[in-house]
């Protein structure tokens, strides 16, 4: 009697835990996989904006700051006025604030056109005559309406002297009616080249 209630412990024991194994491969097996965006520059637009400089002049792009809301690896969407969504299958494949001044130096290096442009933390033989610094207030879209808004403060100056030569708010919106990531990220892009435009101009006029 005893070996037969072993027996059915010992099988009880083994059910138990197949059935564990089979629920945990199945939700395994039925998460949809994660994928990554990153922004980039616009380069076909941006080259047929180039605007032409007086003289040759260097960048450097940086630091960016953005929200705390946004400082995450996952991509956050609007869904009303009051309300976000933090999707954990859609993430950023690098930190946001990098990928932003990545875009912006690049945007910037294609319209004056320059090749010293360089972005925060450059190394100590770069000195640039400009820098700019960008806090970003919001940065987001919702899906299927809207557009995209970027709001950021942004300002010039020059390291080399610690003076500010310009302090700017500029507020940018995209159209996006799609709902899906890859429209998503490539309209932020754009948005970021309008503003990369609007920096690279009152470069110019200093």
């Amino acid at each position: 009697k005893r070996t037969m209630t072993r027996m059915f412990e010992a099988c009880k024991t083994l059910c138990v835990a197949l059935f564990a194994a089979l629920m945990l491969f199945g939700c395994r097996s039925s998460a949809p996989p994660v994928e990554f965006y990153t922004l980039s520059a616009t380069r076909m637009q941006a080259e047929a904006n180039t605007i032409t400089a007086g003289k040759p002049v260097s960048v450097g792009v940086g630091p960016v700051t953005i929200p705390q809301v946004l400082d995450r690896p996952q991509i956050v969407i609007r869904t009303s006025p009051n309300k976000l969504q933090i999707d954990e299958f859609h993430r950023w494949a690098g930190r946001l604030d990098e990928d932003f001044a990545r875009v912006v130096a690049e945007n910037i290096s294609l319209m004056l056109p320059t090749e010293q442009v360089a972005v925060y933390p450059w190394d100590a033989s770069f000195k640039p005559q400009y820098q700019v610094i960008l806090d970003i207030q919001r940065f987001e879209g919702r899906m299927g309406k809207g557009d995209v808004l970027l709001e950021v403060f942004w300002k010039v100056i020059d390291p080399q002297q610690t003076t500010t030569l310009r302090i700017k708010r500029s507020v940018i919106t995209e159209p996006f009616t799609a709902t899906d990531y890859d429209t998503l990220v490539a309209t932020k892009s754009r948005a970021i080249e309008k503003l990369s435009q609007i920096i690279t101009k009152e470069i110019i006029c200093l």
